[in-house]
């Protein structure tokens, strides 16, 4: 209103999210063919294999979000939590797999929230970046892994349950070929389809949805299941959406101010000194006001307004690993992030008991960890 904008910027602030919004409501519509096919059950078994060696259990469970993740978000949280519920695994040991094993998807996946809103402001084909939002990833999950086996693993015990594995590596392998196969489709067809790449995205998981319960058999439970979906994922998502639909407003109108300046001028000066301590200074930034209570989503999409990669030196494929790694390091000491509330809430621990006692020094090795790899890309492209 001080600014007296046209009308033409209150619809652009209004709708810039609106993309990431629509994936936020439709694309766990997945999570209705992995209900149906019963695959959180049969590879429940497997993983009671591993559950006699915290390290492997680790690994696996871990390894699991990658391929439960990108289909389901944060219902991988909540598939996972009840695989293994009868391990009777302790908080200490659920609290660092679920919040380390969620967040290192948020680098790579192409239909999460954080990859589609950093690509799609820095306009970057989703194939180019894939291989670099996966080698953050990878570093992410090696340190998780590292960490956990030579330090955390001799602090925590379980108790044996004595259960079985039977069937489930055969789901296991169904549910990583569907993924591949979802995310190839989308890669392969983003060239030659002159929209959005979030209407692929869109489309290609109702459709996969739609023939995945028809290999299983159960259309007619899909539809019934998918009026459910319909009825509860709105009121379940209200506040995820309003956050990304304020934030897209916020980035719009502060691109327009003097603050959007100053910002860019404080970037350029910065990495006049160093590109080294301008990853370093983005990643800690968005960390530190992450774990005061602002949402990454709200200085990312900030960032993303204001600050030009030419200006400061560097390519927008090293801009977006920059703030795709801020963004997964801030999940993990953001106490008002969704992973740590769902996390808390699963087993009931206070979250900053998560962030500080079980998560900090992860995230502080992480942050090291990826702007050393960062910086390298940076002089390698």
């Amino acid at each position: 209103m001080i600014q007296s904008a046209g009308l033409d910027i209150w619809m652009e602030s209004i709708i810039k999210n609106l993309p990431l919004v629509c994936l936020i409501i439709i694309v766990p519509i997945l999570s209705v063919p992995i209900n149906l096919g019963k695959y959180d059950n049969d590879i429940a078994e497997l993983t009671a294999k591993f559950n006699g060696n915290l390290k492997f259990l680790f690994l696996f469970l871990t390894s699991l979000f990658y391929i439960l993740g990108p289909i389901t978000n944060l219902g991988s949280i909540h598939i996972i939590n009840s695989m293994v519920q009868k391990l009777r695994l302790p908080p200490e040991f659920l609290g660092r797999v679920y919040v380390r094993g969620f967040s290192s998807i948020n680098t790579w996946a192409p239909y999460f929230a954080s990859v589609f809103l950093v690509v799609y402001y820095l306009e970057i084909p989703m194939a180019k970046f894939l291989p670099y939002g996966l080698l953050l990833s990878f570093f992410q999950f090696l340190t998780a892994n590292t960490l956990f086996s030579l330090k955390e693993a001799r602090s925590i015990s379980i108790e044996y349950s004595g259960l079985r594995s039977e069937n489930g590596l055969k789901k296991l392998y169904e549910l990583f070929f569907i993924l591949l196969l979802l995310i190839g489709v989308i890669f392969y067809f983003e060239p030659y389809i002159d929209v959005n790449v979030s209407i692929l995205i869109i489309l290609a998981s109702v459709i996969f949805s739609i023939v995945w319960s028809m290999y299983l058999k159960k259309f007619k439970r899909f539809m019934h299941k998918t009026q459910d979906f319909r009825d509860s994922i709105m009121p379940k998502q209200a506040n995820e959406i309003s956050l990304f639909l304020s934030a897209g407003f916020f980035g719009v109108v502060l691109s327009t101010t003097i603050f959007s300046d100053y910002l860019n001028i404080i970037w350029i000066q910065v990495a006049g000194v160093s590109i080294l301590l301008l990853i370093s200074f983005t990643i800690s930034l968005v960390a530190i006001l992450s774990f005061l209570g602002i949402h990454q989503i709200v200085i990312i999409s900030s960032i993303l307004a204001s600050v030009s990669p030419s200006l400061i030196g560097i390519d927008d494929i090293t801009l977006a690993m920059i703030l795709l790694s801020s963004w997964a390091i801030a999940g993990t000491v953001s106490p008002i992030t969704p992973t740590n509330v769902v996390t808390s809430d699963i087993i009931n621990v206070n979250v900053y008991q998560i962030i500080l006692k079980w998560n900090l020094l992860y995230s502080i090795i992480l942050a090291v960890v990826h702007t050393l790899i960062i910086y390298i890309v940076h002089l390698l492209i």
